[in-house]
């Protein structure tokens, strides 16, 4: 019998999948703007699921892993299909529609699994070895999501071919990298709380382009602090045991 306190995650993240399933046939269809709202909200769901199991105290491994499965699923595969889908569409001829779209999927599903050996289900939120998903799909949506908007309501060409490749390939590589990313809150801890709630009501009022700014800026940061640890000489310690426990289990 499954208790009750696990139903309504566990809901939120089945509507995350979901999301990310609709995203798909979207991309398919070529309705590549209604695929990328898709992604969008299968985020929100990403986020409210995690808020919901920390208020009801319902974290579990099958939790955490049926999670990291739709995210797999929201973003994973839905933006590489949508990377596929509009590559073909723009230039169908090009020997670098496969490689590039692949390559995002199996660096997200990889950045999932790492992440699953390397935490367990509890309410605790730490730092990132690697870049989060959500945010790498946001690099690859926004980007698409700004071109369509900053065209249509100003005539303003900023979509290009090669940059949205080059950015596909730059958020796969650095969804498996070692770099340590913050949490969000801790990489915008720098905003006054009590600017917060006006920051957020104008990042939802703006979105179709200040997620564009607000997944970029979040990368350049943590960029920038990983740049700054390596001229400074720091490490942390945290990156050795994140080693350990990885080979931990490989070894077993």
């Amino acid at each position: 019998m499954v208790k009750r306190k696990y139903i309504a995650p566990n809901a939120i993240t089945a509507a995350n999948m979901f999301l990310g399933y609709l995203s798909i046939t979207a991309s398919i269809k070529g309705e590549f703007i209604h695929a990328i709202w898709f992604i969008i909200l299968a985020m929100v769901c990403d986020g409210l699921d995690g808020k919901t199991a920390r208020k009801l105290d319902a974290f579990s491994e099958f939790g955490k892993e049926f999670d990291s499965f739709c995210d797999a699923i929201s973003f994973g595969m839905a933006p590489s299909i949508l990377v596929y889908s509009m590559l073909t569409a723009q230039n169908p001829a090009s020997t670098f529609i496969m490689p590039v779209s692949f390559l995002y999927a199996l660096c997200g599903v990889m950045r999932l699994v790492k992440f699953n050996i390397v935490t367990v289900a509890s309410n605790e939120k730490d730092d990132f070895s690697g870049m989060p998903i959500p945010n790498a799909a946001a690099m690859v949506c926004s980007y698409v999501l700004i071109s369509h908007y900053l065209k249509v309501n100003y005539g303003i060409e900023f979509f290009n071919l090669e940059i949205f490749m080059a950015v596909t390939v730059v958020a796969a590589i650095l969804m498996v990298s070692t770099i340590k990313f913050k949490t969000p809150d801790r990489a915008f801890s720098f905003i006054p709380k009590k600017f917060a709630g006006v920051f957020i009501i104008i990042v939802i009022a703006t979105l179709k382009y200040s997620l564009f700014v607000v997944s970029f800026f979040y990368v350049i940061l943590n960029l920038l602090n990983f740049v700054t640890k390596i001229f400074d000489g720091t490490h942390d310690e945290n990156d050795k045991e994140l080693v350990d426990v990885i080979e931990e289990n490989e070894e077993e």
